[in-house]
């Protein structure tokens, strides 16, 4: 007789609500949120807590996002007038006020991605609600607004994660894969709007690595990247979907990376069918929707 465990395993108790007639305000083509996760030191210190911040290269590798690419990025957006969402860990946060200043100056939005960085998956729920608790804190002394929306680093996010984001409040989650537009996610504790993202606009597939606690690092041209980007944002506007990126500040803010950039958002805005908007904003359109 097998030892194998041959029964279905069980998932999590999650459902998918789409709105009927889903459609882009204006009737526009596709939707595009440019969302940058500007995780700063607390990649390395998330990983090694106490040596972490004594790694003075991986601390000014991690910083450079902030304080070297970010002001490029921001001028980038000016240039193009795209509004964007930061995804910032609260210590990023809290280490670099002047860095959240910029960001909300320039009318983008702030949202939460933890304290440190943390991947939650296997957590226990006290630790983990202590954690978007600690955090939504200090994002609303420094903004003054509590975050609207949460994406999940590592994209480690499970039931219990949703459940959380409900209790507390919060209006979307920005971690799962399975469609292109916005739909709601939902369980028992009720719903939450789900803006989908991708691997493939993911910069840490084709530029990730660091120098601690990491061993290696991936370096590919920029001009692989702009191919990818760009079919991907050809198709989404095709089958009508949501270009959601996952840009880190300190990976596409390198000067050649932000060049290619540059050369994306100048095709991208050549077309006129495309609505551009924060994560908040492509949540809230996807409420407006389900309440009309």
């Amino acid at each position: 007789m097998t030892s194998l465990d041959l029964n279905p395993p069980r998932y999590p108790n999650v459902s998918v609500r789409h709105p009927e007639n889903f459609k882009w305000p204006d009737a526009k083509a596709c939707g595009v949120t440019i969302a940058w996760h500007m995780d700063g030191e607390a990649g390395p210190v998330f990983w090694e807590r106490e040596k972490g911040p004594k790694h003075l290269a991986a601390i000014s590798e991690a910083a450079y996002g902030i304080t070297t690419a970010l002001p490029r990025i921001l001028e980038l957006h000016r240039r193009f007038e795209i509004p964007a969402t930061f995804f910032v860990p609260a210590h990023v946060a809290e280490r670099h006020p002047h860095a959240v200043e910029l960001i909300l100056k320039d009318g983008h939005e702030i949202g939460h991605h933890g304290y440190m960085h943390e991947n939650v998956f296997g957590m226990e729920l006290e630790d983990e609600r202590a954690i978007f608790e600690h955090a939504n804190a200090i994002l609303q002394n420094l903004t003054g607004e509590t975050p609207r929306g949460w994406s999940a680093p590592g994209w480690a996010v499970t039931e219990q994660t949703l459940n959380i984001m409900i209790e507390l409040g919060m209006l979307y989650d920005g971690s799962l894969m399975e469609y292109d537009r916005p739909h709601f996610i939902g369980t028992a504790q009720g719903e939450l709007v789900e803006l989908p993202i991708s691997m493939v606009l993911d910069d840490w597939a084709m530029f990730g690595g660091g120098i601690f606690p990491y061993s290696q690092a991936q370096i590919m041209p920029a001009d692989h990247a702009h191919q990818i980007w760009l079919e991907e944002f050809n198709g989404l506007r095709h089958y009508g979907g949501l270009f959601h990126s996952t840009f880190h500040p300190n990976l596409t803010g390198r000067p050649g990376r932000l060049l290619m950039l540059a050369q994306l958002f100048e095709q991208m805005r050549t077309h006129d069918d495309v609505w551009w908007g924060t994560c908040e904003q492509a949540a809230e359109w996807l409420m407006h929707l389900d309440n009309k």
